[in-house]
């Protein structure tokens, strides 16, 4: 039941765009060759697929916002006022932050808000921890912002100052739904990626049949690694920090009581567990004597927490599958791979198999090199 209402909710929300869309290219051809419309379709697919950073799509010279001040509008709450400059920002083609607050003297309450755009200040280098790439800083010290006022007895903002001089040039309105700050997943969108997601189909296939229903990306208000990080994100919430700390202390218990027990584990930023690999004596034995052939499969993800269960499978000499090792893992990203395969070799003292049957050949490659 709650599925069909996704696939209803999600369908009521399309049908839109796809009118709209069929109305202008029935306008089109009366004026256009089927081949003259299908070629132009073509060249500005292979476009768009080029080119993914909206920040290269400005129009030059145009530094001015539309000549509408949003000086005196009155909204209720925080969320609000952001509301009111980020679809102001949208329609003018510039990303927004949030920027501080002001409280009143002694007090946690509000006096002041202020919103800025996205390319408002330089980003600070110093104090950063070193990583091993690089990204391109687009701050220009933009002044462009707004100032909200908190009325002291009422609670609400007030705009009491508009300053909308940009340093730097507009974004165009076919790349603005690229945008951090207009990019947005809304729960019936999570609820739809998830529930493909735990039935075994690709995260990447979810996506593009929702771009196609749609009748593109700028129609559906996200683009592929938002997805992924908010798919995650749900994953997170399920991980019970209870039952990870268990998981690590029965894996202790084990190594201690036997010596030739192996476990490995990776935590995120924020110290939480997303991907765990063991594997005991009997396994150890068991690739010593058959690791010639390895199997890897990713497509089980039968647990509570939807993490996938990668198992290390070899086959004996009367062709019986034995288990050489067992991972779980929160994401289908190279680099967890890597992680997974490098524990793998490292258990098995880096022996190395002599073939590999895996739906991830190009990571576990990697890994061996």
């Amino acid at each position: 039941m709650e599925n069909s209402q996704i696939f209803h909710d999600f369908s009521v929300s399309t049908s839109i765009s796809n009118d709209s869309s069929s109305c202008h290219l029935n306008s089109s051809a009366e004026n256009q060759s089927y081949e003259d419309i299908l070629n132009n379709a073509v060249n500005n697919s292979e476009q768009n697929d080029a080119n993914e950073d909206p920040e290269s799509y400005v129009v030059v010279g145009q530094d001015f916002e539309e000549p509408v001040s949003l000086e005196g509008s009155v909204v209720k709450d925080d969320d609000e006022a952001y509301e009111l400059y980020n679809s102001h920002a949208f329609r003018n083609g510039f990303g927004t932050r949030k920027g501080k607050k002001e409280y009143r003297s002694g007090t946690r309450i509000v006096r002041q808000r202020f919103f800025v755009c996205a390319y408002e200040g330089f980003k600070n280098p110093d104090g950063v921890v070193p990583k091993s790439f690089k990204t391109i800083d687009r701050r220009t010290g933009c002044k462009a912002s707004v100032q909200f006022d908190v009325d002291k007895k009422t609670g609400v903002y007030v705009l009491s100052k508009h300053s909308r001089l940009h340093n730097h040039s507009m974004v165009p309105a076919n790349k603005r739904h690229l945008i951090r700050s207009h990019r947005h997943i809304s729960k019936e969108q999570l609820a739809f990626l998830t529930t493909f997601t735990c039935s075994g189909t690709k995260l990447a296939d979810v996506f593009r049949a929702m771009r196609k229903e749609v009748g593109g990306e700028a129609n559906l208000g996200f683009i592929v690694p938002d997805a992924y990080d908010a798919v995650l994100a749900e994953k997170k919430k399920k991980l019970d920090g209870c039952d990870s700390n268990q998981l690590i202390r029965w894996f202790a218990m084990r190594q201690a009581k036997e010596h030739d027990f192996y476990y490995d584990f990776q935590l995120n930023e924020e110290n939480q567990l997303i991907n765990f690999f063991w594997r005991d004596g009997r396994m150890r034995s068991d690739y010593e004597a058959f690791g010639d052939l390895l199997i890897h499969d990713t497509t089980y993800r039968t647990n509570k927490y939807d993490m996938i269960c990668g198992p290390f499978v070899g086959m004996n000499l009367h062709t019986q599958n034995i288990l050489f090792g067992v991972g779980f893992i929160l994401n289908e990203k190279a680099g967890t791979f890597d992680w997974l395969f490098n524990s793998f070799l490292t258990s098995m003292g880096g022996k190395q198999p002599v073939t590999i049957m895996t739906d991830q050949s190009s990571a576990m490659d990697k890994a061996i090199r």
